[in-house]
């Protein structure tokens, strides 16, 4: 069953990643859920399984209609237009945190608190004005990514031996030297009453943290 756990997972994962570059807010709430029951069957993720409940409840109960709304639609952002170009709020943040830092870098010893606050106001206006000089003169920006060589030969090779392997076909006794016991899901060892039990448990939390 170890193949097939690989195959749910990463499935499930370029599932999440295409949510994020559709800026798909309804998708993403779906794949929440699916998230708390995966953090809730593994028992060392049992924080995450909390933070993902609270983010949940605050979405569906918790919250305003209107700060819901920004809540499931917010999680995104496109700066340069089109279908499927969205990224992470989380990833733009970083991406403007670096702008603001070349910024400052730039302004060699003339940083004083005052100056550094100009400057990183400034930064996203000095990034477009940089980028539209850019293009306007023609210059391409240098590629960061290594050459490298073709998987295609190593692939073959994989190819060759998982035909040799049959690790999808089902057969008695064999299972995965470090995964022994592996169920055909990551959720089949999730015990459905005590989870329905620990959401009760949440809630009363959420509640007490209210008051």
């Amino acid at each position: 069953y170890y193949g097939l756990n690989v195959i749910e997972l990463t499935v499930f994962l370029m599932q999440m990643i295409d949510t994020c570059a559709e800026g798909d807010g309804e998708r993403n709430d779906i794949n929440l859920k699916r998230l708390l029951q995966y953090f809730k069957s593994y028992g060392t993720f049992s924080k995450y399984a909390i933070e993902m409940f609270t983010s949940i409840a605050q979405r569906d109960v918790l919250l305003s209609k209107e700060m819901a709304h920004r809540l499931r639609w917010g999680r995104f952002v496109n700066w340069v237009g089109g279908k499927g170009k969205n990224i992470e709020c989380d990833a733009a943040q970083e991406i403007s945190n670096r702008t603001s830092k070349n910024v400052v870098m730039g302004m060699g010893a003339n940083k004083t608190p005052a100056a550094i606050i100009r400057a990183s106001k400034s930064a996203a206006g000095v990034q477009q004005i940089v980028s539209r000089f850019d293009k306007n003169a023609s210059i391409h920006k240098q590629s960061q990514r290594h050459t490298t060589r073709s998987s295609d030969e190593d692939e073959n090779i994989i190819i060759k031996d998982l035909r040799k392997l049959r690790p999808f076909r089902i057969v008695a006794e064999r299972s995965h030297a470090s995964f022994k016991n592996m169920e055909v899901s990551p959720l089949v060892g999730l015990d459905m009453l005590s989870f329905f039990n620990w959401i009760e448990k949440q809630k009363e939390n959420i509640v007490m943290g209210q008051k």
